[in-house]
């Protein structure tokens, strides 16, 4: 959103940001009907309050088709405010699912498809100008009962073309202070991109449909000239890359680590997005290291060739493994994503992916998540598995990707060989194998674990985690002591 409102006002347009997370942080609500869910942030009805009163022209982020019921009242509750004002969409789940999400949510007006900067750029000239909309590239519009798709939009090529996101314009004070980032907590930590798009085409993933497979990297300079502006400007002092594939160019990661490091400053930066490994070899994650890099994440998804193959991941499993023992041997806390529940994956291949778990952890990587397959929306398994009857859209399908988790007994198993229970027992299995081998062969983890949780310092993902749900759960409990206050007082 940041980067959208920096191209609207580098177009000459008056734009403002409503932050639903950063105008509150603290703030955590249960959502009706969800136990155990808690909504981070003001509520919609706030959202609205927030939005000013000439608007024009109002655009929605919803980037995952788990968020879309809330996104969907907002719209609700934004139009019922601003009736003539033309409202418009973006994001991952709208990419995906544009002709539903206008269908499901009459009050929305138009869909931006794939990357927004420039398609919603050349929608608010032909808004100035009054030249029709389907004009314009990258669009799905509303015609009274209908929809129409403009032609797509290519690429862009020349990211560095892109004004620096609009932080002036949200309450990122709140994200500093509060330590929101996906990674691991190293301080204070600001987002970056260094690259768009990614070259691969798993299949279970929305990417080729939003971003593309054009992998694009920002001049290496240029994304350090910006890391020194927020340590300047912001007091920075951790990076982290949400890239969807950060590393693919070899030379741009060596480039990019030797700037740092020949600078002289002293910062750190991780990748908690997930990263690929066939170039991250010794001398690279050496770099890495010292040019400040402290944490990155792994996406073997799989240990079965046979899985790896179906879902088009084009890892290899002894390159993965030999990338993770440099990673630490160098120093790097590494994270590995795994994923089981695939359509058509058998118990063999769970076994397959347990030995690779146990691998993981003979080398030393310090974390691991399992988790359970679920069809995204855009993805070409989620279009396999819808054309098959298998995903009914509407209503519960989005509600049951809330139980991804909150209700990790209700997860839907889209495999023919599990139960939803079996799925849930087979996801525990993997998870204490790894971390009781992890702990077995180096007790010291233990004592660190409870040092770190205990002091609010985490020094991995999972210590992360940990403090966070401490967190919340005295949020919640607190919330809970005020309603009953409030209560008894009636």
């Amino acid at each position: 959103m940041a980067y959208l409102a920096a191209a609207t006002r580098q177009a000459g347009h008056d734009v403002s940001v409503a932050d639903a997370l950063g105008e509150n942080v603290k703030k955590y609500t249960p959502i009706d009907g969800e136990e155990g869910l808690l909504r981070q942030g003001i509520d919609n009805a706030a959202v609205v309050e927030l939005i000013e009163d000439k608007v024009e022209v109002i655009g929605v982020s919803c980037m995952f088709s788990q968020e879309w019921l809330f996104t969907r009242d907002l719209i609700n509750r934004i139009r019922k405010k601003f009736p003539h004002a033309t409202i418009v969409a973006g994001g991952e789940h709208i990419t995906a699912l544009p002709e539903y999400t206008l269908k499901d949510c009459p009050a929305l007006d138009v869909c931006v498809l794939g990357e927004g900067e420039q398609t919603f750029v050349d929608l608010l000239e032909a808004l100035t100008i009054g030249h029709e909309l389907e004009e314009v590239n990258g669009l799905c519009i509303r015609h009274g009962d209908g929809f129409t798709r403009t032609t797509s939009r290519k690429r862009l090529r020349q990211i560095d073309d892109l004004p620096w996101p609009a932080w002036d314009l949200v309450p990122l004070e709140s994200y500093l202070n509060e330590g929101v980032m996906p990674g691991v907590n190293l301080g204070r930590s600001m987002p970056l991109l260094a690259s768009r798009g990614c070259p691969y085409k798993c299949t279970f993933c929305s990417n080729p449909g939003m971003w593309g497979t054009l992998w694009r990297s920002r001049d290496a300079e240029e994304v350090f000239r910006e890391m020194r502006h927020y340590m300047k400007e912001y007091g920075a002092t951790n990076f982290d890359f949400y890239d969807l594939t950060a590393i693919v160019n070899r030379k741009w990661i060596v480039d990019f680590c030797r700037i740092i490091i020949e600078s002289g400053v002293e910062i750190t930066w991780q990748l908690p997005s997930g990263t690929r490994s066939e170039v991250i070899d010794e001398e690279v994650t050496k770099l890495l290291y010292d040019s400040g890099c402290r944490f990155a994440s792994y996406a073997p998804e799989s240990g079965s060739p046979e899985i790896l193959e179906k879902i088009k991941k084009k890892v290899t499993k002894p390159r993965m493994l030999d990338s993770m023992r440099y990673a630490r041997s160098n120093g790097l806390s590494i994270k590995a994503n795994m994923i089981l529940g695939f359509p058509g994956e058998t118990w063999f291949n769970v076994l397959e992916t347990y030995h690779f778990i146990l691998q993981m952890a003979w080398i030393g990587v310090i974390d691991i998540s399992v988790f359970p397959f679920s069809p995204y929306p855009g993805s070409a398994l989620f279009q396999q598995l819808h054309d098959k009857g298998k995903i009914k859209l509407g209503d519960p399908y989005f509600f049951s990707l809330l139980h991804y988790y909150t209700k990790p007994k209700e997860v839907s198993s889209y495999s023919e060989n599990f139960t939803q229970t079996q799925l849930l027992y087979l996801r525990l299995i993997g998870m204490s194998l790894f971390y009781g081998v992890s702990f077995l062969l180096r007790p010291i983890r233990i004592w660190r674990l409870v040092r770190n949780v205990r002091r609010g310092m985490p020094g991995s993902k999972l210590e992360n985690s940990l403090i966070l749900i401490l967190k919340k759960r005295q949020e919640l409990k607190a919330l809970n002591a005020l309603n009953n206050q409030v209560a008894q007082a009636d």
